[in-house]
């Protein structure tokens, strides 16, 4: 059968930690073509405890890849545990601007948030790379799967299924409801 692609997503999933370095190794060939165009990465908290993360950090930062846009969803989730338990990674905007990257902080549950972000990441004028930490909540809209303890691997029922797309419909309406 045909594989299934998405045009622009040159990489889904690899090893822990390496979504990163690949981006900066992509960002390094599109500056040696003289293209204009962003490579856009997502990474989670739970990759800042991979060496690698850093490595591709601190190397976007010294090539000055500007063409670099990266977003770590820190949602306090891991296989091991809460990511700020299992290895501390704040204070993380510091950290990043320490290694030379413009750093957003915002809502990663607030979608008007982030696409402001993006758009601020892209027409940042210095010759730096771009850092959106989202803070988000797993399950967000649906009660029942926020308020699970570990959501990391915990798959969704098939009766869950319909009992989330009501609750979403739910807060969906009422917050059409409150803007009239």
């Amino acid at each position: 059968g045909m594989a299934s692609y998405t045009p622009g997503m040159e990489m889904s999933g690899g090893s822990l930690g390496h979504g990163l370095t690949i981006a900066v190794g992509r960002c390094l060939g599109l500056k040696r073509k003289g293209s204009k165009s962003f490579v856009y990465t997502l990474f989670s908290d739970g990759e800042l405890d991979e060496g690698a993360i850093w490595e591709g950090i601190m190397s976007a930062s010294h090539w000055k890849l500007d063409n670099l846009i990266a977003i770590v969803d820190v949602n306090n989730q891991q296989a091991d545990g809460p990511s700020t338990q299992v290895m501390a990674f704040e204070p993380l905007v510091e950290k990043l601007e320490a290694f030379g990257w413009f750093t957003q902080r915002v809502d990663g549950n607030d979608i008007g948030a982030v696409a402001a972000a993006f758009d601020a990441a892209r027409k940042h004028p210095g010759a730096q790379p771009r850092m959106i930490v989202a803070d988000t909540r797993m399950g967000c809209g649906v009660p029942f799967l926020e308020e699970r303890e570990k959501n990391h691997f915990i798959r969704v029922d098939a009766h869950e299924w319909q009992l989330a797309l009501e609750a979403l419909e739910t807060t969906k309406s009422n917050e059409i409801g409150s803007h009239a």
